[in-house]
Parts: structure tokens; C-alpha cells; sequence
């Protein structure tokens, strides 16, 4: 089995929906929280897996600043049947709630291994629901 991360981007539903629901390289990663402290809106983890023929479990979480970990998924199994498949994963995750804006940190995991991060800002809105 061989794998490697061909993109991850965390990203508010809404607003990605609103760019046109295509990930490209500048599509920036952001999560917008409704106030501070609380949860944010849904948003999701899009992410690409270049892999050669063979299969692999991948799971992922997300840590926050201090590598606490707020959000844990459950472990997908993958199968490629085919050499140098690429696997286009979406995940969606509702109402999760975020102690304070920051940077935080999607952590990935393939047969239990650490094998990338991708770091994402979680911003708090304003009175009109702008970051």
C-alpha cells in the first residue's frame, strides 16, 4: 500500500459552496465560528489520496492549539483498485464547538500512521456574520 495527500482543505459548507463547490489550489481553508466562544457553522474536510493498488484505513482528527484534539472520525476503509488511483473524500461535520479562534490542525492517519497535517484558521464572525 502507498498513499500520499494530493490536497486537504477545511473549509466553511457555505462559503465553499458560495465559491462555486470546486477545489482548486487557491481555495483558502477557514472556519467561521457564529460568536466566540461556540460552535461553527457546518463545514467540511475535502481531501484527495494518490494511491498505488492495494487498501488502506484512513481516519482523521482535528487538534487544537496545544495539539488537544476536539474532533476524532470515525476510520474509513479504502480500496484502489486500480494503480495510481486518486480518491476524492468529503467529510461534513455539524455544530462543532470551538473554545476560541485560532489556528487549528487536521491531522491524518492511514492504517493508524501519521502521515500529514494541514493547518486551518477558525475565525469568529461580527454582528452581521462576517469574518
Amino acid at each position: 500500500m502507498g498513499a500520499r495527500l494530493v490536497y486537504a482543505k477545511v473549509i466553511d459548507r457555505e462559503r465553499f459552496v458560495m465559491l462555486g463547490g470546486e477545489v482548486h489550489p487557491s481555495l483558502e481553508s477557514g472556519v467561521l465560528l457564529r460568536e466566540e466562544p461556540g460552535e461553527a457553522g457546518a463545514f467540511l474536510v475535502l481531501r484527495a489520496w494518490a494511491e498505488n493498488h492495494g487498501s488502506f484505513t484512513e481516519q482523521w482528527k482535528i487538534e487544537g492549539p496545544g495539539g488537544i484534539t476536539i474532533y476524532e472520525s470515525v476510520p474509513r476503509e479504502l480500496h484502489s483498485p486500480t494503480e495510481q488511483h486518486v480518491e476524492r473524500l468529503e467529510d461534513e461535520v455539524i455544530d462543532l464547538k470551538f473554545d476560541y479562534a485560532a489556528d487549528y490542525t487536521v491531522v491524518f492517519y492511514l492504517d493508524e500512521i501519521e502521515v500529514a497535517r494541514a493547518d486551518f484558521p477558525v475565525t469568529a464572525s461580527d454582528a452581521t456574520g462576517t469574518p
